[in-house]
């Protein structure tokens, strides 16, 4: 128990140091909604200040200094919001994100420039003396911190709870709009929380360092990834908590290796590195496996994410690449090993664009999964004397096995938290196993040799046949990029991206969230596999060193600087890599990559103050410019010759299902949004649902349709009842709705919006789509939809460029193309005006009479209510008032009350059904 006492006490240095970081990060994200991964490296640049000051005999005091360096790191929170995040205020998260992640890139690679890579130790600045309390050793500079980061807690509690600036700022993070509207300027707010968290970053860079020891890279992961593990603890909100969080890292890693020995026997490992370090990333797992949800809440605001490319294949230009390429391969030399590092870069990137550009879900791992790969074949081909393709196939099955792991945290989180888990993740792994000669394979060097890589009977290792190697890495390129392109132009590609646009709208369209999110992060592992093959084996000795995290989030920077939604965008952002073409041009035979990462992060500030899109739209744009120029006379492909021609008694009535709703519950904490509503909807009726606002009736759609679980009570669907079942099974089954939102796909064309909802592929074109993607006409029902809703002439236009009117008939549209036997409707003529209100009435109708859906409808609109039901059901409080005929509700006294506030029935008898 003494060496336990021991070792905590040891741990609450660190831990109170990573409590302070943290704070700065809860301060800037409760200013400015935004988490800044840039934190540990502003902490590094005040550390290396403080350094150069004081400890290396400059003749400043320490107080001096550390004054110096915290003001100099505050001033540099508050010029990189005024610089660069006050004009991304309404970009997409992730493009802030990735701006946070460039001012790292920038910081860090400044900082190596200049210093090197070589680790520096910093004698402490604060008393070292002890104490004995029995056989325990209590050091006073741990008291300190302590101290320190004990009383920092209150004051920004206090500061944020009690003064009117700090409960500006509280507001802020709520409701901007409400907080200007009281005359604060939020950007003023976020600008001086920037400014104080950077502040708190510099103090606590200056006083960790002793604890850890500097070095550009190291420094900056450790202490990044404990202070998000510790401001996750404390939901970015709670300073107190977030002070709990941090010491309970500190404190656990500094446990964690009292028992390193014995954790190491019970695995049965002879040697066992950096166990330690897993402790936040365990933290960081459980807080959100444990808080998250399956589906974002109808409260979930859908952020736009980087613009898409086409996926469509310009031979022309690719001709041209290869040429070049050609050339390049021919002259050899120092060259050509910077072409096969920009080859690999590029492999590694299309990981990031499939991940991130369709499905969009943020990983800062990647280079880490690919050293995974990188270390199976190395071993496969230098130790056991595999051939390369053998060796290649089970590395990348091996780790795409790993990407599924990588995908289970994303099952109950997204945005930036699964970019702080994957962060986590990866800095596990690198410490665990790439630090471990166990697993790497020599215990001496902690690197394979290989001397020879054999495919198809020929030597084709790079040490000996560079160019040969550089042929292979180029062939897959070409072979992987293919595959990308496919996928964005295939069924499985629109599932990808209906996910990354509105996981809601996905599941409403049988989309299963769950199985999407597997697939993109097995298929991102597997090319980040093939991508750390080709990186690691083109040295004689492969080591792990450049799959490092920090090569991870270098690498979400180059895809979002090239274009994280294109293929080409991949091949732009490789030539930003460490000793790739880029930096052969800029560095010589410099080794560190730090030239070209520190361009690479000014070119992604300026890419996204002036095209959040990235390199590669731009030239798209200008391409289609071209294009549409030499092509004014050649009509392109439009969806309307994918319509099939339809009558009537082609259709075939949908499978005759009714739906039931028995006793259904809802509550939300201690309110009762429903509470036992019982109604009945019968194939080939619609029956409306209506009620003032507030009743409940968008909640009962949501829990008849699986995005809301009741307390108690049926949903049946026929004779089943689904009320077990999830959203994209219930859609699957027959089961259908739009949303009052609408909640359309904004990233693809209004026809493969139609398609997604109607696409009905069989589990094997996850992989076939890859290989052939084809192009597949509508469905009959969707064809079907897109003539009854008048669509025609919208099927090539985006979303947004469509009146509000149309947008909701293509959600509507949307909806039934499948064909469903029940279809909820909330609030559809929202927008509409009195032509497209009666089209829509026609639309309904038809729905129930020639294909005999079941449509249940909820509506404000009582002439459209009146004229299209056969039956009514009002709902006030949750609660049913009112069931019947509309003729029967027009004159129900209550109804007219509770709906309308008034005794007067004219509004609602004036149009019979």
């Amino acid at each position: 128990m003494t060496e336990l006492l021991q070792f905590a006490i040891l741990g609450l240095g660190a831990g109170s140091a990573y409590a302070l970081l943290a704070h700065g990060v809860v301060l800037v994200y409760r200013g400015s909604g935004v988490v800044n991964f840039a934190q540990g490296a502003m902490a590094m640049v005040a550390a290396y200040v403080c350094l150069e000051t004081f400890q290396r005999e400059q003749g400043w005091s320490f107080l001096t200094s550390f004054v110096v360096a915290v003001l100099v790191v505050a001033g540099i929170g508050f010029l990189f919001h005024q610089l660069v995040l006050r004009w991304l205020a309404t970009a997409a998260p992730i493009v802030r994100l990735a701006a946070t992640l460039g001012l790292l890139v920038i910081l860090q690679a400044g900082v190596q420039q200049f210093y090197g890579s070589k680790s520096t130790r910093v004698r402490s600045f604060l008393p070292n003396d002890v104490y004995h309390w029995g056989d325990i050793v209590v050091q006073q500079d741990r008291l300190i911190l302590l101290g320190i980061a004990v009383a920092t807690t209150v004051a920004l509690w206090a500061a944020t709870r009690f003064t009117r600036v700090g409960l500006a700022i509280t507001a802020a993070s709520e409701n901007e709009r409400a907080t200007a509207a009281l005359g604060w300027s939020p950007q003023r707010l976020a600008a001086l929380t920037w400014t104080v968290g950077g502040g708190l970053a510099g103090a606590a860079g200056i006083l960790v360092a002793p604890l850890t020891g500097l070095t550009p890279t190291a420094f900056v992961v450790i202490v990044t990834v404990s202070s998000l593990a510790a401001a996750l603890l404390g939901g970015f909100r709670s300073f107190p908590l977030t002070l709990l969080g941090g010491l309970l890292l500190g404190v656990g890693e500094s446990v964690v290796v009292l028992y390193q020995d014995d954790i190491r026997d019970l695995l049965g490992m002879q040697t066992l590195t950096g166990i330690n370090r897993a402790v936040p990333f365990l933290v960081i797992l459980v807080v959100l496996v444990v808080r998250g949800k399956g589906l974002p809440l109808r409260s979930h605001v859908t952020d736009r994410l980087p613009r898409l490319g086409t996926g469509r294949i310009v031979w022309p230009a690719a001709i041209v690449a290869v040429v070049v390429i050609g050339v390049v391969v021919g002259s050899g030399g120092d060259w050509l090993r910077s072409l096969t590092a920009t080859f690999a870069a590029a492999v590694f990137l299309l990981s990031i664009v499939v991940l991130s550009g369709f499905a969009g879900q943020l990983s800062l791992a990647q280079y880490t999964v690919g050293g995974l790969g990188a270390l199976v074949a190395a071993r496969l081909i230098g130790q056991a004397g595999w051939p390369l393709i053998p060796a290649a196939l089970v590395a990348i099955v091996g780790v795409i096995l790993v990407g599924v792991l990588f995908a289970l945290p994303a099952l109950r989180t997204r945005g930036v938290n699964l970019a702080v888990v994957t962060l986590g993740l990866g800095f596990t792994i690198q410490e665990m196993v790439f630090n471990n000669p166990t697993f790497t394979g020599d215990k001496v060097q902690g690197a394979v040799r290989i001397d020879s890589v054999s495919l198809l009977g020929f030597d084709v290792s790079a040490a000996h046949h560079p160019e040969r190697w550089a042929l292979l890495c180029l062939f897959v390129l070409v072979a992987c990029a293919l595959m990308v392109a496919n996928l964005r132009r295939s069924r499985t590609g629109r599932r990808l991206i209906a996910v990354r646009t509105n996981e809601r709208a996905a599941a409403s369209l049988g989309i299963s969230v769950f199985a999407v999110k597997i697939y993109a992060f097995a298929l991102a592992a597997g090319l980040a596999a093939a991508a750390g093959i080709l990186l690691g084996l083109r040295n004689i000795a492969v080591t792990y060193f450049e799959f490092n995290v920090f090569a991870s989030i270098n690498a979400v920077v180059q895809a979002v600087s090239g274009g994280l939604g294109y293929v080409l965008g991949a091949v732009i952002g490789g030539l930003l890599a460490p000793g790739a073409l880029l930096s052969r041009l800029f560095e010589g035979g410099a080794t560190s990559g730090a030239v070209s990462t520190l361009i690479g992060g000014v070119v992604l500030i300026v890419i996204l103050l002036t095209n959040q899109n990235g390199i590669a739209d731009m030239l798209s744009r200008v391409g289609g410019a071209v294009e549409r120029r030499f092509r004014r006379h050649r009509p392109r492909h439009s969806y309307v010759h994918d319509l099939q021609e339809v009558r009537d008694f082609d259709l075939d009535p949908v499978p005759p299902r009714g739906l039931a709703l028995r006793d259904l519950t809802v509550r939300f904490g201690g309110v009762t949004a429903v509470d036992g509503v019982s109604l009945e909807v019968a194939p080939g009726q619609v029956v409306g649902l209506i009620g003032p606002n507030g009743a409940g009736k968008t909640t009962v759609i949501d829990a008849v349709t699986g995005f809301v679980a009741p307390e108690r009570g049926q949903v049946l669907l026929g004779e089943v009842d689904v009320i077990e079942w999830s959203a994209a099974r219930r859609s699957r089954a027959g089961m259908r709705r739009s949303f009052q939102s609408l909640e359309l796909f904004e990233d693809i064309k209004v026809a493969e919006n139609i398609h997604a909802g109607a696409d009905d592929a069989p589990w094997w074109t996850w992989l076939t789509d890859l290989i052939r993607p084809g192009r597949h006409r509508f469905s009959a029902t969707a064809s079907a939809a897109v003539v009854d809703f008048e669509l025609e002439d919208d099927l090539d236009a985006m979303p947004g460029e469509l009146a509000y009117g149309r947008r909701r008939l293509v959600g509507i549209a949307r909806a039934v193309a499948a064909g469903p036997s029940v279809v909820l409707l909330d609030e559809p003529a929202a927008g509409l005006d009195e032509v497209e209100s009666r089209e829509l009435a026609d639309g309904i109708r038809m729905l129930a009479d020639r294909r005999r859906a079941a449509v249940l409808l909820v509506e404000h609109d009582m002439d459209l209510v009146m004229s299209t039901c056969d039956r009514i059901v009002v709902l006030e409080g949750g609660r049913v008032i009112a069931d019947g005929i509309p003729e029967e509700v027009a004159a129900d006294e209550r109804v007219r009350v509770a709906y309308l506030g008034t005794h007067d029935d004219s509004e609602m008898t004036g149009v019979t059904p």
